[in-house]
């Protein structure tokens, strides 16, 4: 196959991978015939069955003898080395989110290895490592982002190397496809600054086994690294940023343990503006004052006119109205020390029955 012919095929298969991704194929997952396949790509039947057969071979498809290829679910096809199927709309939420947990997987990794080649490495070993932290800073300055992602993902494997995890080995293989295959959109920010300075931090910490330093300075200048090419794929959703604040709802309780309100005090509209305590205490005694020679003056009139209407009926069966009962209250807060207007007129109202 010809240099032309697989770049074809490749580019044909990450049409396809991407239309898997994006929910664009029929909602039962499977293709047309490699003839409408060939159409629709415009490239010959050949082209797609090889692309076809690239995707089977990763478990994005199914292929069987006398059936139409179908689509595999992306929560049953996705994996760390086919991390590139999330990445397609980096407006998902859950683009974001693999991604971090990609970087957070990786920066475990890193921090294991590190830890115990500073426990068990021999002093030669460390060396290696150090030169091999400072071709990474030395890339990180002057070389391409790729340059860099190739020289971080050799530290670790060295790293794997000389703490004897052979496991971690092969874990290390493939973050290193899932990244460059899967992200190589990413590829541009891997550089830096950040990508020097944890570098730096590296060698000091291999140089001396500072074994604690290694876990609690490390991981913030790794995440900081990480953090920049996160906001760069997928910047972070306002409410992440900056999330309103939650106003609790007014529960039974909360309105058990709210002052009530005092029986002189004036009647508010709710969406009044509450006033100074002062002003509501002067304000309630105001009222009550008010309030209570408003009665005086009704009681006192209808004594005058017509003392009779103020008696009980012989076939009501009704008891008096009350007469001003919010005073009470007024008498327990001390503020109605002498004897107030409405408690004459009751006394005159009882007479007015008594003769």
């Amino acid at each position: 196959m010809g240099m032309e012919r697989r770049g074809l095929v490749a580019y044909v298969e990450a049409q396809i991978e991407r239309d898997i991704a994006l929910g664009r194929l029929h909602p039962s997952g499977q293709f047309g015939s490699e003839a409408k396949l060939a159409r629709r790509y415009e490239v010959c039947r050949g082209t797609i069955r090889e692309a076809l057969r690239r995707l089977a071979a990763r478990g994005l498809v199914v292929q069987r003898p006398g059936r139409k290829t179908r689509a595999v679910p992306l929560d049953e096809s996705l994996t760390l080395e086919n991390l590139g199927l999330a990445l397609h709309d980096a407006s998902n939420p859950d683009a974001r989110w693999l991604l971090e947990g990609y970087f957070s997987l990786k920066r475990q990794v890193l921090l294991e290895l590190l830890a115990d080649c500073c426990a068990r490495a021999s002093d030669l070993d460390l060396d290696r490592l150090g030169s091999t932290c400072f071709q990474l800073q030395d890339a990180a300055r002057w070389e391409s982002g790729e340059v860099c992602a190739w020289a971080e993902f050799e530290l670790l494997r060295h790293a794997a190397r000389v703490a004897a995890r052979p496991g971690h080995v092969l874990l290390v293989q493939s973050l290193q496809r899932a990244f460059l295959g899967g992200a190589a959109q990413l590829l541009p920010l891997m550089g830096g600054e950040a990508l020097r300075e944890w570098a730096f931090r590296v060698m000091a910490i291999l140089n001396e086994r500072d074994v604690q330093a290694l876990q609690h300075e490390l991981p913030a200048l790794l995440k900081a690294r990480d953090e920049r090419v996160l906001n760069a794929f997928a910047p972070a959703s306002q409410e992440q940023a900056s999330p309103e604040a939650h106003v609790p709802p007014v529960t039974s309780a909360t309105q058990d343990s709210a002052p009530k309100t005092h029986p002189c005090t004036e009647a508010r509209d709710p969406g009044a503006p509450t006033s100074a305590p002062g002003q509501d205490e002067s304000l309630e005694t105001r009222h009550c004052v008010e309030e209570h020679r408003f009665d005086d003056l009704v009681s006192t009139g209808e004594q005058d006119t017509a003392p009779e209407d103020l008696l009980v009926k012989p076939n009501s069966g009704q008891p008096p109205p009350p007469a001003a009962p919010g005073c009470s209250t007024c008498e327990f807060r001390g503020e109605c020390t002498e004897k107030s207007v409405a408690d004459a007129a009751l006394e005159d109202l009882f007479d007015c029955r008594s003769g």
